[in-house]
């Protein structure tokens, strides 16, 4: 190959380079790939960028609010169980569960807690139609602190019961001690030396460790993932997945699709 040609490559590999690796955006100029051999390196390039960046990560959805969601995406067949997880409604009435398998370290759950359960609540779970059950899915890469929150609130639902724990779900997010997590606690208040105890023994690992197992199963690989689907006698969920923060309109969707089955 000719100088000039080596010139060209190495020097249009090095721009594809420049700009993988530019704020994590996947933007090449393609104008500056003179030839194929250059073509194929940036190939190489954008697929290994995209596994990397893309790998473990929480999940969300385009946060536009589109909602024709749920009817232009497919959601998944997915079944799962209740556990001894905390709820909100009445379980003898309703036909349909919510479960939903979050991370307290995740924005996107925060957000879903912040941006569209309250809503789900107020026309699913206050009207007795469905129940709202939270399942614990702390991701690695958040660290102990995940798995610190996941227990404290386990921790304040034994003590205080579902309400208490949903009072926690909702002030629980982003926390970044033990200190907070426990302050939380105190306010909402629980008997502080059973909850110092109940931390201490890392009361909930086990339980933790069965939540993640059961949303492994039911296709969850990241937060927040829900299972909405029709309820049983023996707490099986049977119906479909969301893989993320999607907007009300796609869980009103499927939680009217199952409430006809």
């Amino acid at each position: 190959m000719p100088n000039s040609k080596k010139k060209e490559v190495k020097k249009a590999e090095k721009k594809v380079v420049q700009e993988v690796k530019k704020n994590d955006e996947l933007v090449i100029d393609l104008d500056a790939i003179a030839i194929p051999a250059a073509i194929i390196v940036a190939g190489l390039i954008i697929a290994g960028a995209i596994l990397l960046t893309n790998k473990g990560k929480d999940t969300t959805i385009d946060p536009t609010g589109n909602t024709d969601t749920a009817n232009q995406e497919e959601f998944p067949a997915a079944e799962t169980v209740i556990g001894n997880s905390p709820y909100l409604g009445d379980i003898k009435k309703a036909k349909v569960a919510i479960v939903e398998y979050t991370d307290f370290q995740c924005p996107y759950c925060e957000r879903h807690a912040t941006d569209t359960k309250p809503t789900i609540l107020k026309d699913y779970v206050d009207t007795g139609k469905i129940i709202y059950v939270v399942r614990n899915f702390p991701l690695d890469f958040h660290g102990q602190i995940a798995i610190d929150s996941a227990n404290a609130g386990l921790c304040v639902n034994e003590l205080g019961g579902s309400s208490k724990f949903f009072d926690f779900y909702s002030k629980g997010f982003s926390k970044t001690s033990t200190d907070e997590l426990a302050a939380i606690a105190q306010s909402l208040g629980v008997n502080m030396d059973k909850y110092n105890t109940c931390m201490a023994e890392n009361r909930y690992q086990d339980q933790i460790t069965k939540d993640m197992a059961d949303g492994t199963a039911a296709g969850v690989s990241g937060t927040p993932g829900f299972v909405i689907g029709v309820l049983d006698k023996d707490g099986n969920v049977t119906g479909k997945l969301i893989a993320g923060a999607y907007p009300y309109e796609s869980f009103k969707v499927i939680i009217d699709e199952m409430l006809k089955k």
